[in-house]
């Protein structure tokens, strides 16, 4: 029979079938098993009719096959009956069989004549396609068919062959003529680039499209190895992959490689290869395929969407100008850039405003940041922070104009602005920089600075999308450059209230020798101070407004001067906590009916029922509700000092034996917030004791340099926090509040929340703070201890030290200090007499006063200090009661005093021409300086002061 020469296995000939293609099943025996209905319409035998018979029945004879196109005579049989018995009765042997099918044009004429009892073959028929075969229809006549034969399914002695059949016109059988087309079009037509090599890697074959890519000849590269045919294009990693896919046979797919095809030598391209074993059907490997095509688009578009991404994450990390700068250098080079710098307006560095529109005349860049991807020299020609310039035709000047970014594809030597820029121009001609981008940095049409992009190495010039890119990371830039400069505008206005609004040089006194020290951080509500009151007392003060920015710093300076009002008043400590909690009730609009307010009242009494809202914890609206407070007195003739806290972290205080502690200070709720009345604690401080008053910020630090938990971190201008930690944050003097007269608890702690209204966790101790803030906090004050415990004996030493220890070297919050050492007022400043109740006594206190006077040689404030005596002793004489006590004082000022036992407050009034009296108190206000009264719990004491050299 005449086939096409090829057997297969798989399931593509029944599909075939279904292509006008019929199947026949005959057994090793010639005999037909199997008959399709594709089969009966071909040759019109139903399969009742065919099965069992013998196949060699349907072929043609010679003779028949010579008279090819008869038609058979009327009578004559479907099937001869010599023939039927002969197929019947003799077996057919596989080999025959298979000998009819192995060769077109032999096979047909052997069939032929073994059909007809024939031996020899026979030429096909006049017309008849060699590749053809000639069976009997039902009908009588002939039909010629193409036929294609392979083994059958079955296996041993019974397997047979199927036989494909179909008209000599449907065409060639498809596996062998369709495996044809496919491999023509692969290695002639196909865009995909396609590499043959034998087991010893040499080059067999190659299409094209693979020659296209190389760019070396067919002739050139057949027998060589990858690696010597091309070994720019990731030869050794080509081969690697080759040599692991023919000792394993696993395919591998999609691997890189990389090279300049000759159609674009100056860009690189990317291929994806898949390469996969040939194997022949006794399975002897043949080689290995290669199949590559160019996705360099799509390997360029991954790329910049994977460093637009990480540009997102990197840049902007931080509110610094020229560290935002230098991240967008670290992410453009080397992968986008070989080098770049960036330029920014000094504006900008100086958190100055800036005006929408293009760049004004005469504005001055300076260098942010450069960098480039060799370290043989220098990244740019001018020094972070130097005044760059540009010549007028420079692409940098025009972008600065129109706001519009700029690609130069080619940068050539003999350019306009490549020559007139005396900085640039020799450096770009040394580096055979061979083109550029130049990108403005805008953030809300507001000009910030300019970005450059370099290239000169094996990257090749920028393109369009490289501008794209380049724009998107520049607008990025842009954004997080306008965050810095309005948080450096804010942080520059926040400093300079803050500085306007706290104590320059703080007053000398006597009693104590004083330093201070400040860190700035943004927030601007720290402070702290020193108040000299009558009678040579002090008071040392430290406090703390919860916030950040101007309104906090301008919140800080309201309090900061209510202190000194209330000051003036010389009142207790515990009574002034009392009164700035009135205050800040009145400025955060939190002043409702006396009920409400009561409850911080200092007298003892009951306290009223406070709002609902109060009660639940609710915090009060405003910069100053939650703010802390530590007002500290010190008197150097006793040598005692009385404290009282609201919300602030207890003083620390070295003794001149060299032990440190913590004063056992009882600790109130921040002012403004609800709780018990505040409470005084006394205590007696040796000479020389060293007093250290600070704000939480001191205690920001752990050890090692790590923030302590509950720090904060700058916030972007238009961005605040409401509240900060302030107290002890688990300290036993501070945690748990102590229950009013009456045995009702706590309004904080039943609320939940701690000192500064925050929702507070809770503990297992009820203390009010977890196990981890009460450890930090106590390990923030051992380490303050630590460090006092060596501090040196100046107190501007010991602050320095102090904040050099415990500050980290970029603080998250500020931070205030105040160091003291306290010294006494001896026994030879002060004098001291009792005065009987007696109108005649006034003059006898004169006579003391000139003799203490004349033993200070202070001759010259004699007669004004005896009129304040006398004027003074008269008063408490005729409208107090005793004990009557004049005291004279010399410190920085000279004080007058006198102490009865009356709380009655004197009131200055100006008499008239013809009244007798009422102009002591008058006269005394004209001798002094000021003059007051201080109430004390035995009477009230009234003084005046003189200035003295």
């Amino acid at each position: 029979m005449g086939t096409s020469g090829v057997t297969q296995r798989g399931g593509g000939l029944e599909r075939s079938g279904a292509r006008g293609w019929a199947k026949v099943v005959v057994n090793g025996r010639g005999v037909v098993t199997g008959w399709s209905s594709g089969a009966q319409q071909l040759l019109g035998y139903p399969a009742d009719r065919i099965l069992g018979r013998a196949a060699v029945e349907l072929l043609a004879g010679s003779r028949e096959t010579a008279t090819h196109g008869a038609p058979p005579s009327p009578g004559l049989p479907e099937f001869p009956a010599a023939a039927a018995s002969s197929g019947a009765g003799q077996r057919s042997e596989p080999a025959s069989a298979a000998g009819a099918g192995s060769r077109e044009g032999e096979g047909a004429a052997s069939a032929a004549g073994a059909g007809s009892g024939a031996g020899a073959e026979s030429a096909p028929a006049p017309g008849l396609d060699a590749g053809a075969v000639l069976l009997r229809h039902r009908n009588g006549g002939l039909v010629a068919c193409r036929m294609g034969i392979r083994a059958g399914a079955a296996d041993g002695p019974d397997s047979g062959w199927e036989v494909l059949l179909g008209p000599a016109t449907a065409g060639p059988a498809p596996e062998t003529e369709l495996d044809k087309a496919l491999l023509e079009a692969l290695f002639s037509r196909s865009p995909l680039g396609l590499f043959v090599v034998d087991p010893e890697l040499r080059l067999i074959r190659i299409n094209p499209a693979a020659e296209g890519m190389q760019g070396l000849a067919v002739e050139e590269a057949l027998g060589k190895r990858p690696g010597e045919a091309w070994p720019e294009f990731s030869a050794d990693l080509a081969e690697q992959v080759m040599r692991r896919v023919l000792r394993t046979g696993r395919p591998v797919i999609g691997w890189e490689k990389r090279g300049r095809p000759p159609g674009d030598p100056d860009h690189e391209h990317v291929y994806s290869s898949s390469s996969f074993r040939l194997e022949d059907a006794d399975g002897r490997v043949l080689g290995v395929a290669d199949a590559a095509i160019d996705v360099t688009e799509r390997h360029r578009a991954q790329e910049r969407l994977k460093l637009l991404a990480e540009g997102g994450a990197r840049i902007g990390t931080s509110l610094e100008v020229m560290r935002t700068a230098q991240e967008l250098a670290e992410v453009a080079v080397p992968r986008f850039a070989d080098s770049m710098a960036v330029e920014v307006l000094e504006e900008v560095l100086a958190g100055e405003e800036l005006f929408p529109g293009p760049v004004r005349s005469g504005a001055v860049l300076r260098r942010a940041a450069s960098l480039a991807s060799s370290p043989a020299q220098p990244a740019g020609v001018y020094a972070d922070g130097e005044v760059s310039t540009y010549p007028p035709a420079a692409p940098s000047v025009d972008a600065l104009t129109d706001l519009r970014p700029r690609l130069v594809r080619s940068v050539k030597a003999d350019s306009a602005w490549v020559l007139r820029d005396p900085a640039r121009g020799p450096r770009i001609l040394e580096d055979r920089i061979h083109s550029l981008m130049v990108v403005p940095l805008v953030a809300q049409d507001r000009v910030l600075g300019i970005a450059t992009f370099y290239r000169w190495g094996a990257q090749g010039p920028f393109r369009d999308d490289d501008l794209t890119l380049a724009t998107e990371l520049a607008g990025r830039t842009a954004v997080c450059l306008d965050n810095t400069r309005r948080y450096l505008r804010e942080r520059n206005s926040l400093m300079a209230l803050q500085r306007s609004l706290l104590p320059g040089e703080l007053p000398h006194h006597h009693g104590v020798e004083v330093a201070h020290e400040y860190v700035h951080a943004g927030a601007g509500g720290d402070w702290v101070d020193v108040v000299p009151l009558s009678g040579a007392r002090v008071a040392l003060v430290a406090g703390s407004v919860p916030g950040r920015g101007v309104a906090t710093a301008a919140a800080m300076g309201r309090l900061r001067a209510a202190v000194h009002t209330l000051s003036d008043l010389d009142l207790d400590p515990e009574e002034l906590l009392a009164r700035m909690d009135d205050l800040v009730r009145r400025l955060d609009g939190g002043d409702g009916p006396e009920e409400a307010l009561g409850a911080r009242r200092s007298d003892g009494r009951a306290e009223p029922a406070i709002p609902a809202a109060l009660a639940a914890g609710a915090p009060v609206t405003g910069e100053e509700a939650g703010c802390t407070c530590l007002y500290l007195i010190y008197d150097p003739i006793s040598q005692r000092c009385s404290v009282a806290s609201a919300g602030h972290t207890a003083p620390a205080v070295a003794h001149p034996d060299g032990t440190v502690r913590v004063l056992d200070v009882r600790v109130g709720a921040p002012l403004g917030r609800p709780g018990a009345p505040f409470r005084r604690t006394e205590v007696e401080l040796p000479e020389n004791a060293m007093l250290v008053l600070y704000t939480h910020g001191l205690l920001q630090a752990r050890p090692g340099g790590a923030p302590e938990a509950g720090t904060e971190t700058p916030v972007p201008p238009g961005r605040h926090q409401d509240e900060r930690g302030h107290g002890d944050g688990g300290s036993a003097r501070a945690a748990p509040r102590q229950a009013d007269d009456e045995g009702r608890p706590d309004e904080r702690a039943a609320s939940g929340r701690d000192a500064t209204g925050r929702e507070e966790p809770k503990a297992a101790d009820g203390a009010g703070a977890t196990v981890g803030e009460a450890g930090a906090a106590e390990a923030a004050r051992a380490r303050l201890l630590g460090a006092l415990a060596r501090a040196p004996g100046s107190v501007r030493e010991t602050c320095r030290m102090l904040l050099d220890a415990l500050v980290p070297a970029h603080p998250r919050e500020d931070a205030a200090l105040l160091v003291a050492r306290t010294h006494a007022l001896g026994p030879g400043r002060v004098a001291c007499w009792d005065l009987p109740s007696d109108p005649a006594v006034v003059s006898t206190a004169r006579s003391l006063v000139t003799r203490q006077l004349s033993s200070w040689a202070l001759d010259e404030a004699a007669f004004a200090t005896e009129l304040i005596a006398s004027e003074l002793v008269t008063n408490a004489i005729r409208y107090a009661r005793a004990p009557v006590r004049l005291r004279l004082i010399r410190d920085h000022v000279l004080t007058c005093e006198v102490s009865d036992g009356s709380s009655t407050s004197p009131r200055l009034r100006h008499a008239r021409t013809t009244d007798e009296g009422g102009r002591g108190l008058l006269l005394v206000a004209q001798c002094s300086e000021r003059w007051g009264t201080r109430y004390t719990e035995d009477g009230k004491t009234i003084w005046a002061e003189q200035t003295v050299t």
